[in-house]
């Protein structure tokens, strides 16, 4: 049985392939994560390579190979978004995240939303924030979730009092628990943005007011709790700390 396929899609991680082609991972609508070659797509006249670039939004035929899939062809949704530096590097953190998160083929049409949704309010709002809210609703939507309710330890309910995230146990440790090794201070402040953040509507985004240590409090965090979950670092998320963004 075939399993071609013709779907939306964005494109998430391109790269050369041997001599003249191309290398693509890419979500789609209905299908998930996919990963197929196009041949011939370094060739200028190739009008599907020059297409293929991260997060641009396609529609893609899909011919399912032996091996990996490939490309048969694929058409622009709409134009690409003109990032400027920093919007860039943070889209890309968003789809490093997607690409880690997910399995190929497991279709989950909320995550191929949020991340068009994402990619769009980026031009809008602060990228820094628009990505930390997307990271965060991922992590939820792909049950990779830290627990931030009550503590990982002895499964109190926190009260109204600052904490400690360790990254090494998936969530937050209440004082008691508190041991100091490698755990983070999370306070009330950094609680309350995290609820924010996974409220956050990205079609109507709605006003809340950050604070400088609280933002950093929380990005310390998570970036460290995905360095657990991934077991190895994520390059985008390295470039924004050589950047200093």
């Amino acid at each position: 049985m075939s399993n071609d396929f013709r779907d939306d899609a964005i494109v998430l991680h391109v790269k050369n392939w041997q001599t003249a082609d191309k290398y693509a991972v890419c979500f789609t609508r209905e299908h998930g994560k996919v990963r197929f070659i196009v041949y011939g797509g370094r060739y200028p006249k190739n009008v599907a390579g020059r297409l293929l670039q991260p997060f641009t939004q396609l529609n893609v035929e899909v011919i399912a190979g032996q091996r990996i899939d490939k490309l048969k062809s694929c058409e622009l949704l709409q134009m690409p978004q003109a990032f400027d530096f920093k919007q860039m590097a943070y889209a890309a953190v968003a789809t490093e995240l997607t690409a880690v998160f997910t399995e190929d083929h497991q279709a989950q049409p909320e995550v191929y939303q949020l991340l068009a949704e994402c990619l769009l309010l980026l031009k809008e709002r602060n990228p820094r924030i628009v990505v930390l809210s997307f990271a965060l609703k991922l992590l939820e939507l792909t049950g990779f979730a830290p627990q931030v309710e009550a503590c990982v330890v002895c499964g109190k309910e926190l009260a109204e009092e600052d904490v400690w995230f360790s990254p090494l146990q998936g969530g937050v440790v209440c004082n008691d628990c508190h041991n100091a090794t490698g755990e983070e201070k999370f306070s009330i402040g950094t609680r309350k943005l995290l609820a924010n953040l996974k409220e956050l509507d990205f079609q109507n985004p709605q006003s809340f007011s950050v604070k400088g240590g609280e933002l950093m409090e929380l990005e310390t965090a998570l970036y460290k709790f995905i360095l657990f979950q991934t077991d190895k670092p994520l390059n985008s998320i390295n470039f924004l700390a050589q950047m200093g963004l």
